[in-house]
């Protein structure tokens, strides 16, 4: 466990460093002060990319490409310190993610297993984990040499990681492999670690995306209240509602592409606002934007192409309010962009076009939709809405407005009031949510909205627009991705006013100010929550009410996960007993077999099944030698399963 950490740690610096020296060679415009910012987001996008091709197209093993990444970052440190490109800020920026990334380990310290294994979306989670796995232990080579039945008799884990790998976008899972430097460390915590740095790479993302929407070029506030305001703002949104979220529902390929996506919104805002006033082409930042517009597709597909969408909307609108014609030179400049990006992501992975071809065909199918059932449920409010009385149509509109706003915890506990006091206390929400439409529809109407300002607002208001289009034509579980995908921009435009509040002196200013406080207060809230819930809740299912925090509700709350490979020391192979006692076992199972996986013990299951339930009848046909262990699920003082081993 502490091997894995300090890996983490050397992994991160390394992130930076290359970010950062990236950041030195590309920044020519000398004026913006806010470039250290962009440091993670660009050396996590070299990582991914560079990663991506040397393991599927040049096929080296992962030990080889951590030490390409260890050495690649010496050298840029040695230059760094020999040219003086270390900036004052950026070991601040550095110091800030770390920090951030501490303070956002302690749940999962606190709670350990049973808090990161398993949140809100078990199929997801496994997959991700499995694919990590076959990644870390392998170079495609080896299994491209072997049959599907040869990999299996090693481990089916190893099998559905690999063809995960080829068919999926694997370039999340590769990245969790790359941090996996340690082969007898805990998988699960591993990936724990991962998922908590790529939420908090988000904050300087968030900080820059904030500084371009404010029109500063110069340095983001410092060490002062203003400063502190901006940098509470953007870790709010990691550790707040959104980021939470999105970690609970195992989101991980969405997670790890926040930070490259948002960056990559605010570099193209800089680079078409150069290019409104006919600016000469900023070759760095051109090849920002090409650098970062690849590693999001590599890592998550879906949400890039959408911003590439969003980007062409707010162009057009950005052009309509110009009264601007692009010359053909700046249409190729442009169209260049996501055609050289796409180059990138093929040269880097080829396999990924298939899974582009069979996102774009079932995406929208009726049969995805049903999952919004359980994934969106969040929108009708942390308790719900009240259901059969006279109040009801009105909170469930009230609710997914407030909620959809990222304010998910201020709704009405129904249950707890009735007739006028239920009717009355409808009234503040309905109020809230009047406020939200009203600061969002405001840019309309205010012609002494900035510039850098409506552009934020053009994308946070055609993200909406879509998503509201889906959800009319019932494809509500698309339109809830798509409202995770948009949050960062919908998330800094609410918070705007907060983050001015010199300008906040009209009656409208002071409005949004308001909902802006009531925003960051909500979030603030969130994470309070959280911590009391840690504290109390021995099977850390998250928060309670609508919220997706708790796909198999027997799982976590009659099973203990505290499984450590160590009391198998001496062992050569073990046998799992029928765990179909245990509700929902096949993941009980599946958290088992990882772990034997990783630690090298050959086992097998009685009634093995994957995550599917689908029967696995290679697990007999194995031959177990040496010294053999069983394990088995027993009850617990606690009248919990938990896993004995006898030798």
């Amino acid at each position: 466990m502490i091997l894995d950490f300090a890996w983490a740690l050397a992994y991160i610096g390394i992130i930076w460093i290359l970010g950062q020296w990236t950041v030195g060679v590309l920044s020519g415009d000398q004026t913006d002060g806010n470039a250290c910012l962009l440091s993670f987001a660009l050396g996590f996008s070299e990582l991914t990319i560079v990663s991506t091709f040397l393991y599927f197209t040049c096929r080296f093993p992962m030990q080889i490409i951590r030490a390409v990444w260890a050495a690649a970052g010496i050298a840029a440190l040695f230059h760094m310190l020999v040219r003086r490109r270390v900036g004052r800020s950026a070991p601040a920026v550095l110091g800030g993610v770390v920090v951030l990334w501490l303070i956002m380990l302690i749940p999962g310290l606190s709670g350990r297993d049973q808090y990161y294994v398993y949140r809100g979306n078990c199929t997801d989670q496994q997959t991700y984990v499995e694919e990590t796995v076959a990644l870390s232990m392998h170079p495609l080579s080896w299994y491209e040499s072997r049959s599907r039945e040869e990999i299996e008799m090693v481990s089916d884990v190893l099998w559905r990681g690999y063809d995960w790998a080829v068919t999926d976008r694997p370039s999340a899972g590769l990245m969790i492999a790359v941090l996996r430097a340690n082969p007898s460390g805990e998988i699960y915590w591993v990936v724990y670690l991962y998922r908590m740095f790529v939420l908090a790479m988000v904050m300087p993302s968030l900080l820059y995306l904030f500084g371009t929407s404010l029109g500063r070029r110069e340095k983001t506030p410092g060490i002062s209240i203003q400063g502190m305001l901006w940098i509470g703002a953007a870790a709010l949104y990691c550790i707040g509602f959104w980021g939470q979220i999105q970690y609970d529902i195992d989101a991980v390929s969405q997670i790890s592409a926040i930070a490259v996506l948002t960056a990559l919104t605010a570099v193209f805002w800089r680079f078409a606002q150069d290019m409104m006033e006919d600016r000469r082409l900023d070759r760095g930042q051109y090849f920002m934007l090409v650098l970062l517009a690849s590693a999001g597709l590599a890592l998550y597909l879906e949400s890039a192409l959408v911003h590439a969408a969003l980007y062409l909307v707010s162009g057009l609108l950005l052009l309509l309010r110009r009264r601007k014609k692009l010359s053909p030179a700046q249409i190729a400049q442009l169209a260049a962009i996501p055609a050289a990006a796409l180059g990138i992501m093929v040269l880097v992975n080829h396999r990924i076009v298939h899974f582009l071809t069979a996102q774009v065909n079932t995406s929208m199918s009726d049969t995805r939709q049903s999952w919004a059932n359980y994934f969106n449920t969040w929108w009708l409010g942390r308790y719900g809405i009240d259901e059969g009385r006279i109040t009801g149509p009105v909170s469930r509109l009230v609710n997914c407005i407030v909620s959809m706003a990222g304010m998910y915890n201020m709704t009405i506990n129904y249950e707890r009031y009735y007739g006028l006091t239920a009717i009355a206390l409808t009234g503040l929400p309905a109020l809230l949510a009047l406020l939200v439409l009203f600061c969002l529809l405001r840019p309309l109407f205010d012609r002494k909205t900035p510039q850098s300002v409506w552009m934020l607002w053009t994308v946070a208001i055609a993200g909406i627009a879509i998503v509201f289009g889906m959800c009319v034509c019932g494809k509500y579980w698309s339109a809830g991705k798509l409202l995770y995908y948009i949050s960062p921009y919908l998330y800094a435009f609410l918070c705007l006013p907060a983050l001015q509040i010199r300008n906040c002196r009209g009656l409208a200013e002071r409005g949004a100010l308001a909902l802006a406080v009531l925003l960051l207060v909500s979030n603030l809230g969130m994470v309070c929550s959280k911590c009391k819930d840690v504290r109390v809740n021995t099977a850390c299912l998250g928060y309670r009410g609508t919220y997706p925090s708790d796909m198999i509700a027997g799982l976590k709350m009659t099973a203990d996960f505290n499984f450590d490979t160590e009391q198998l020391a001496g062992v050569d192979s073990v046998v799992i007993r029928d765990l179909s006692e245990v509700s929902d076992c096949q993941f009980y199972l599946q958290y088992l077999k990882v772990k034997l996986t990783c630690a090298g013990i050959m086992w097998s299951a009685e009634n093995d099944v994957d995550y599917y339930r689908t029967p696995l009848e290679v697990s007999q046909r194995r031959t177990l030698t040496g010294k053999t262990a069983v394990l088995q699920a027993v009850r617990n003082e606690k009248d919990r399963w938990e896993i004995a081993v006898e030798r």
